[in-house]
């Protein structure tokens, strides 16, 4: 108990800071897997799971053993038929990481909606489930060689003289149409120049893409198509990863559970992998290392290597540090906000830039995760908000080494 009279003489009162945010689903991940017969109706719903037992309640995919090898002791699992996740990831806030199973292929996850007429095809320009919604007729209503193209929101009509009007031609009055071309490409089979008929309005179909709505975080996919997994690798916050067709996700799962388990963000650059995904040769290295898509090379001596891996061409750690750096700022400046209830003056900025800064070289400096960092408060003409440039280097990955060695005379 304390003294009488420092009570009296000198009373202090102590005001609580704001508890620090709670990064730990950033070192979490889920994986999307089709439901195990008798669970179907659980589709849509994501569980907890900390053992595999669990995880093989809701789902026969086995992918999720890995993270677990590679150290993790959580996982969840989001059962779906398919990859249009936008509804149940909307209210997803306990990961940062996305995983697709092998459950599913890569007509999944990256597909463009067609439509075959004749000798003419149309592809949607975008992939994904979008695609579907774009629709096409051709009416009986035109003459040959001066079809006439007109587009309504999604729906392509083409006024065009039946059984006289070639696909050439047609094709032809379809590309000149910006907006059509907006919405499609249009490609001939067969003989071009062969008369088409007319026909009632029809949908393009089988358009799919992994919708995650507002969701924003990582997402894992795999592949053994190389040119399929350098479409992928370009999207941001993507993960491309190359698994044969026997292996499949199996190291993608366990180069993630290492990542996650660590919680030091390292690039996990070498480290041992489980199994052997046939890269065998230099010539295959450098073709997925140009195309920046991860993958494990085999070494006669050093068995499987983490060769590459990257997220949208960069540093697999980049978007963990940067949302961190987000979280962190957010969760410093609210907690000096509370606690010291500053004035709207110029002082005032300045002491939160210094405090934001100094908080930032000690957690993102000083250990090295970055090389960098920049911090300036300014304020504006409103009374209630001060105008901030938050700024941290590009977090890096030596991947390799290139050397010229030069043998010197003597």
């Amino acid at each position: 108990m304390r003294d009488l009279l420092l009570e009296y003489a000198f009373p202090i009162e102590t005001i609580e800071p704001l508890a620090s945010p709670s990064s730990e689903y950033l070192n979490n991940v889920c994986v999307v897997a089709k439901p195990k017969a008798g669970q179907e109706a659980n589709v849509g719903t994501i569980y907890e799971c900390d053992t595999m037992a669990e995880v093989a309640v809701r789902t026969d995919n086995a992918n999720a053993q890995q993270l677990f090898n590679a150290g993790m002791t959580k996982v969840y699992v989001l059962l779906a038929d398919d990859l249009d996740l936008a509804t149940p990831l909307e209210s997803a806030s306990t990961f940062f990481t996305l995983l697709i199973s092998d459950d599913f292929v890569d007509a999944d996850i990256y597909k463009k909606a067609t439509l075959t007429k004749a000798q003419l095809i149309f592809t949607a320009i975008a992939a994904g489930a979008a695609g579907n919604d774009i629709s096409i007729e051709f009416l009986d209503t035109g003459t040959a060689g001066a079809e006439v193209v007109t587009v309504t929101t999604s729906k392509i009509s083409v006024a065009m003289e039946a059984t006289v009007s070639t696909a050439t031609q047609i094709k032809a009055a379809l590309d000149a149409s910006t907006q059509a071309m907006a919405l499609i490409s249009v490609a001939t089979t067969g003989t071009a120049s062969t008369a088409q008929a007319a026909f009632a309005e029809d949908n393009l179909e089988l358009g799919a893409q992994i919708e995650a709505g507002t969701w924003a975080g990582v997402v894992g996919v795999h592949s053994s198509d190389t040119a399929f997994l350098a479409i992928q690798a370009v999207i941001t916050n993507r993960t491309a990863f190359f698994g044969n067709g026997t292996n499949k996700a199996k190291n993608m799962f366990f180069a993630f559970g290492k990542l996650l388990s660590g919680r030091d963000w390292k690039n996990q650059q070498y480290i041992e992998m489980p199994f052997n995904d046939g890269i065998d040769t230099i010539a295959e290295a450098e073709n997925l290392f140009d195309g920046k898509i991860s993958f494990v090379i085999n070494s006669t001596e050093y068995t499987n290597r983490l060769a590459l891996f990257t997220n949208n061409r960069k540093a697999i750690v980049a978007p963990y540090i940067f949302e961190w750096f987000n979280l962190s700022m957010q969760g410093w400046g609210v907690q000096y906000i509370a606690l010291n209830q500053p004035a709207y003056t110029l002082r005032e900025a300045s002491l939160l830039q210094d405090f934001l800064e100094e908080k930032a070289e000690a957690r993102f400096v000083t250990p090295e995760i970055v090389e960098s960092l920049t911090v300036k408060i300014s304020l504006v003409e409103d009374n209630f908000i001060a105008n901030g440039d938050l700024v941290i280097a590009e977090p890096k990955a030596l991947w390799r080494v290139r050397a010229v060695v030069q043998q010197g005379l003597i």
